[in-house]
């Protein structure tokens, strides 16, 4: 008795754990589909403005993506099967967090610095091209997902194609709309289809 007892429940901890896993990699999936989608979208739209126009200020629109992908991914989260935290994501929250954070707030702090120096007619030469900066981040954060989930296909996606990106970005001059594309490209690559593989990773 004493060994059938130990045996369902090593069989009813595996199958917790598999649940657990599933549902991680459901509730994994989604945002990233939502927020790939939203990126390329983004991206097209901005190339498009910008091409119309002259302007580089379309960019400002990835300050709107965010604040529609935060209000997108709190109501898709909220009715997401509950599943206990697990290191795996602890992690991987974690990353694109920080991710995230780290994107925002190297925009916002050139953007605070430029009007700061404006207001006080303080003479500098303010540039930064974040977007090779942001580019590489993100073909970072998705390889490290990848490797956390043991998803070979996700690390060569996402490999891969920050690998084709930087050398489209590097032979683009740098004020060319066309730069902006390369997030249409890694919004499929890195975010849309991990996203696709870990839906169906979960069924």
């Amino acid at each position: 008795m004493e060994n059938l007892s130990a045996e369902n429940s090593l069989r009813l901890i595996a199958e917790t754990i598999e649940r657990s896993r599933k549902s991680i990699a459901k509730n994994s999936g989604k945002p990233l589909i939502l927020w790939g989608c939203l990126d390329t979208i983004t991206a097209i739209i901005i190339w498009a403005l910008w091409s119309c126009t002259g302007s580089p200020q379309w960019n400002l629109l990835w300050f709107a993506m965010t604040v529609i992908g935060g209000i997108g991914t709190y109501f898709m989260v909220r009715n997401n099967e509950k599943v206990p935290e697990t290191e795996v994501s602890r992690i991987l929250g974690r990353i694109w967090l920080w991710f995230g954070i780290f994107s925002i707030g190297m925009i916002l702090l050139v953007l605070i610095v430029a009007v700061v120096c404006t207001a006080f007619d303080i003479p500098a030469h303010i540039h930064i091209n974040s977007g090779p900066i942001i580019m590489v981040l993100l073909g970072l954060c998705g390889t490290i997902s990848g490797v956390v989930m043991k998803m070979k296909a996700v690390i060569a996606s996402s490999v891969i194609s920050t690998a084709i990106c930087l050398i489209y970005i590097s032979v683009i001059p740098e004020d060319s709309p066309a730069q902006v594309l390369v997030f249409a490209i890694l919004g499929i690559f890195i975010l849309i289809i991990p996203g696709i593989l870990l839906q169906k990773k979960s069924r």
